[in-house]
C-alpha cells in the first residue's frame, strides 16, 4: 500500500498542510493590522513546509513530543526590519493581501496536482479489472 502513495504524494500532502498554515498566518496578520505593537509573522512557505516535514518525520519515528514547536518559533522571522508605523505595528495590509492571494493560487495548484495523482490511481484501478 505504501508503494501507491509515493514520497511525491506525501510531499504534496505536506505542502497542502503548509499552505493552509501559511494562509492562517496571513489572515492573522491582516486581522491584527490595527493592533498596536503587533509584529507581523513573516514566515514563508519554506518555513512552514520544513516544520511540517519535521513533524511528519517525528510521527513516523514514533516520537510524539512537541519539540517541533521550537522549530516553528525559531523560524518566525523578526519583522523589526520592516518599517513600523507610529503605533509599532509592522503589518503591511496590501503586501499581506498579495501574499495571501499568491498562497491561495499555489494551494489550488497543489490541490490539482493531488487530484491528478488520485485520478491516475483511479484509472489504473479501473484498467486493472
Amino acid at each position: 500500500m505504501s508503494g501507491l502513495f509515493s514520497s511525491g504524494f506525501l510531499k504534496l500532502e505536506t505542502a497542502m498542510v503548509a499552505r493552509e498554515k501559511l494562509q492562517t498566518t496571513h489572515a492573522s496578520n491582516i486581522a491584527n493590522a490595527d493592533t498596536p505593537n503587533y509584529r507581523a509573522d513573516t514566515r514563508t512557505f519554506a518555513d512552514m513546509f520544513a516544520v511540517e516535514q519535521a513533524r511528519r518525520n517525528q510521527l513516523e519515528r514514533g516520537q510524539f513530543s512537541e519539540s517541533n514547536s521550537n522549530i516553528l518559533q525559531h523560524s518566525r522571522l523578526d519583522s523589526s526590519s520592516y518599517s513600523s508605523r507610529l503605533d509599532g505595528n509592522t503589518v503591511d495590509t496590501q503586501k499581506e493581501m498579495a501574499r495571501m492571494a499568491e498562497n491561495q493560487l499555489m494551494h489550488e495548484l497543489t490541490m490539482r496536482m493531488i487530484k491528478g495523482k488520485i485520478s491516475g490511481l483511479a484509472n489504473a484501478i479501473k484498467e486493472g479489472r
